[in-house]
Order: C-alpha cells, then sequence, then structure tokens
C-alpha cells in the first residue's frame, strides 16, 4: 500500500494518548477507536493526509486485536454508562484492519456497548464481508461517498481504479444484511456541488438510514494544517448551513440531523494522568506518523488503559530512528482530550 514502515502495536504500547491509533475519549459516550491508520486512496481533500500519495507522513500503524479490546474493555467499564457507542473510525480507513469482523464482535460484547458503528469508504469489502460484519454486531456504516459519477470519484479520491459503483452495491448490500447507512459527502466547492443532490436523491431511493437517521451528512471542506489543500474557497460556515437550507428545500430532504439523532451526551472524561507542563521520562518507541514526530512512552506505568499514555514527541529535524530505544525527558504541552504532545528537553 505504501513504502512506509507499518508498526504492530501490541500490549506494551498504551492504546490512550494519540489520534494515530488506539482509543479516543471527548469526554461523550462516544468512544473513537482506531485499529489502523492505513488507507489505499489518496483522496485530495484529506484531512489527514493518509494514503501512498502522502509526502508528510512517515510510519503506519496497526493495533493487535487483544491489546485494543482489552484496553478498550478497561475505558468503557470506567465510564460506568450502557449507552455506549463504539465508533471504529482513523487516521486511515479501518476497512483495512485484517481482523475487523472480531474487533466488531469483541466490541458489541463489552457490558456497557450498545452501538458499534464504523467510518469507511467501503471499497475494500465484499458482499461476503458485509454479511460477516452484519453478523458481528455491527450497527451503523458512515461511508463516505463524495460523487457519483465515475470519473469525479476517481479525481477526488486521486485513485484510477477506484469504483463508486461498487461502493454503491456494497451500500445496498449492507443495508439487505441489516446494516443501517448513513453516506458522509465532502462538499468541495466547485468540484463536486451538482453530484450532492444526486447523492441525496440516491440515498432516499435506496433506504439509506431507514427512518432512523438522516441518511445523507454532508460535511463542509475545511482545509487542515496538515491535510491535503485543493484550490478552492472553502466556504464560510454561514454560506455552508444557508446552501445546505436551500438544497433541504429543493429536495425536501432533511440534512441536518434531528436533536438526539445519534444520542451523545457527555460523559465522564478519563482522567489525565500527565499535566501541560510536567516533565516525563519516556522510552522512544517508534516513528510518529508524520515527519518530525517519535512516539515515547512513560518509563513509569500504571498497567491500565485508564492511567497509561501515548506521547507524540515533537522533535522536528532531529527525529530519527537512532532515537528509538533512548530514554529521554520531554516536557508536555498538550493533553487536550488525553492527546499528549510533548517537546523533548535532551537528545
Amino acid at each position: 500500500m505504501n513504502s512506509r514502515p507499518v508498526y504492530r502495536l501490541k500490549a506494551d504500547t498504551p492504546q490512550v494518548g494519540t489520534l494515530a491509533f488506539g482509543i479516543v475519549d471527548r469526554g461523550t459516550n462516544i468512544l473513537e477507536v482506531r485499529p489502523t491508520s492505513l488507507c489505499a486512496l489518496s483522496c485530495i481533500f484529506c484531512s489527514v493526509n493518509a494514503g501512498p500519495m502522502s509526502k508528510i507522513r512517515w510510519a503506519e500503524y496497526e493495533v493487535e486485536l487483544d491489546a485494543l479490546l482489552t484496553a478498550l474493555e478497561e475505558v468503557v467499564h470506567f465510564k460506568k454508562l450502557d449507552d455506549i457507542e463504539i465508533h471504529i473510525d482513523g487516521m486511515g480507513d479501518p476497512g483495512h484492519y485484517p481482523e475487523l469482523v472480531e474487533l466488531v464482535k469483541g466490541a458489541k460484547s463489552i457490558r456497557g456497548v450498545s452501538i458499534v458503528s464504523m467510518q469507511t469508504r467501503l471499497y475494500m469489502f465484499d458482499e461476503s464481508k458485509i454479511k460477516e460484519l452484519a453478523k458481528a454486531g455491527l450497527d451503523r456504516i458512515n461511508v463516505s461517498l463524495d460523487a457519483l459519477d465515475t470519473n469525479l470519484a476517481k479525481r477526488l479520491a486521486d485513485t484510477e481504479w477506484y469504483n463508486v459503483e461498487k461502493v454503491l452495491h456494497l451500500i445496498e448490500a449492507a443495508l439487505s444484511a441489516g446494516i443501517n447507512v448513513v453516506i458522509s459527502p465532502v462538499w468541495v466547492p466547485g468540484l463536486n456541488d451538482g453530484e450532492l443532490p444526486k447523492i441525496v436523491r440516491w440515498a432516499v431511493e435506496h433506504g439509506v438510514g431507514r427512518g432512523v437517521y438522516t441518511p445523507v451528512l454532508i460535511q463542509k471542506y475545511i482545509p487542515h494544517k496538515r491535510g491535503r489543500r485543493v484550490r478552492v474557497r472553502p466556504m464560510s460556515w454561514g454560506e455552508f448551513w444557508k446552501k445546505l437550507r436551500e438544497m433541504e428545500k429543493e429536495l425536501g430532504v432533511s440534512l441536518v440531523p434531528k436533536r438526539g439523532e445519534y444520542n451523545i451526551h457527555k460523559a465522564p472524561e478519563l482522567p489525565k494522568p500527565y499535566k501541560v507542563g510536567e516533565i516525563v521520562t519516556v522510552e522512544v518507541t517508534a516513528r510518529g506518523i508524520f515527519k518530525g514526530e517519535m512516539l515515547g512512552v512513560p518509563i513509569t506505568r500504571r498497567g491500565t488503559a485508564v492511567l497509561d499514555r501515548t506521547f507524540t514527541v515533537a522533535y522536528g529535524w532531529r527525529a530519527s530512528d537512532e532515537l528509538i530505544g533512548r530514554r529521554v525527558k520531554v516536557k508536555v504541552i498538550e493533553n487536550k482530550h488525553n492527546i499528549y504532545i510533548a517537546k523533548p528537553l535532551t537528545i
């Protein structure tokens, strides 16, 4: 898929602390679970710069199933809720995770988990895999689909072999298998404006959402610091919502989720074991996902996902494989939502 090293992460790597893999808790009943960072597409607007064409990534990750499920169970139990949704997503496409069926089944079996959903572009599946996921307990697939026109879909994905007709067929297969579907296109002004009404009509005609969810959730294209940028003028939020309301009137279809549609609510957030400004000794264990970054694990471990963390250490041009295995002191500079970023004090 690409020439970057793929780190196979085991139980000795804490599953909380980064956006690149593991578990992300934003203080709600939704837990984001990220089993892999791999993706075979190089979408021209990708906010996380995934895929083989990325020029700023220098590592990818795949988490061992048992390590991920063990950590997930600990985090779910910490929440003490009975309506937790496990949303399988990532800085790649989780459809590439080789043990995805087992991950879905394991997540659904954890007490307190009521829904298991995932975000994917669906292209890597076949009908057999869809049926396996349905049997494992997958409740909903959020499908990233940006155009119905064959050539435009390939252009947006920057991938000649991408087949949107196959994706549409698999959406129908998922619905037939009992998995609900929501389609979530990115609106790139000047490129796929005319495709969005087509997607909405197709979704309604094929029963997407099944009356439970708004069938199409259109996302505004937002240029991100490390994402790929398209040479278009991004819409302001005011302009975006105005156009969305106009499209609703034109099509007679709601495009904004109803209040409470996804049952998202605040919930106990994992504790932050390290404060901003704190000095911590870590062992450098791998490259970070982007050039200039390394991963570091504090040498003092608690033995639970509730308290153990992986740090992203911003080395800049000094980042090197020669650092792996070293113990270094770092200063925590960010810990929002337990995503830990630190800078080295020594090399």
